[in-house]
């Protein structure tokens, strides 16, 4: 990976003591050693990133520390370590969950290798629209300026689809989750959309939403009472929202676009 070769240090040890549990990595252990401790490290962090050994207890501890190496590489130089992560086979899903703060000041630098990392994410484990809920849920202002400049590149699905994602939140909320659910987060988000970008500007994004999962609806694909979930999220996130303006015109806003 791109990125342990300026944290070869911080690497080795855990690379090294992982490395027993890997067919791949006592292979290698038993070729003769070449090259400097350093070099050694650096290939196998390379081998453990390339060939993980699949289970969670040999490779939390490694991706925790990987995700702390990031974390702090992104407070000296931020937008360096946006674009060295657009090369690197990391989980994205998984940094947001374990550094959002971090994940945010990361996205929050370059706008261009944000975007391209956000569309770019597990397209089976990790869609963008799953990236984009959490990152609103890590930084909804954010959230809120990524989604904007989604549509503006013309990433229409991908912005109606976030909006969709927050739709159970307000049942997650009502019972124990392991996801980070927060409604005044996405109360939070809405209300950044609203200032920055108006109101008609967010109300055709939420009808463009409902389009879409009315479709989906109708398909079968998705509960007949989802839209009523999405919208009640929705409202119950408006009505976090401290300022009245913000509160009742997201309030409005929200009552067009399912058709109220």
């Amino acid at each position: 990976m791109t990125l342990y070769r300026d944290h070869l240090a911080s690497l080795a040890v855990l690379s090294i003591s992982r490395a027993g549990q890997l067919a791949s990595a006592l292979e290698f252990l038993a070729a003769p050693a070449t090259g400097s401790p350093a070099q050694q490290a650096q290939r196998l962090a390379g081998r453990l990133i390339e060939e993980p050994p699949g289970s969670f207890r040999v490779d939390e501890p490694f991706l925790e520390v990987l995700f702390q190496v990031i974390a702090d590489r992104s407070d000296d130089d931020p937008r360096r370590t946006a674009r060295l992560l657009l090369n690197s086979p990391f989980t994205l899903e998984d940094m947001v969950l374990a550094q959002p703060a971090a994940t945010a000041t990361i996205f929050r630098s370059d706008f261009a290798p944000a975007s391209a990392l956000v569309r770019g994410s597990d397209s089976l484990l990790a869609l963008p629209w799953w990236i984009m809920y959490r990152l609103i849920k890590a930084d909804p202002a954010l959230g809120a300026q990524l989604s904007a400049e989604f549509h503006r590149r013309g990433e229409t699905k991908l912005v109606a689809e976030s909006l969709g994602y927050l739709a159970y939140d307000k049942d997650r909320q009502e019972r124990p989750s392991l996801l980070p659910t927060s409604l005044e987060a996405d109360g939070d988000f809405l209300g950044a959309l609203f200032r920055a970008r108006g109101a008609d500007w967010l109300q055709t994004r939420l009808r463009e939403s409902v389009a879409l999962f009315q479709q989906r609806v109708y398909a079968t694909e998705a509960s007949p009472e989802f839209l009523d979930w999405y919208r009640e999220t929705l409202e119950f996130a408006a009505a976090f929202l401290s300022d009245p303006e913000t509160r009742n015109g997201l309030t409005g806003i929200i009552h067009r676009a399912f058709g109220l």
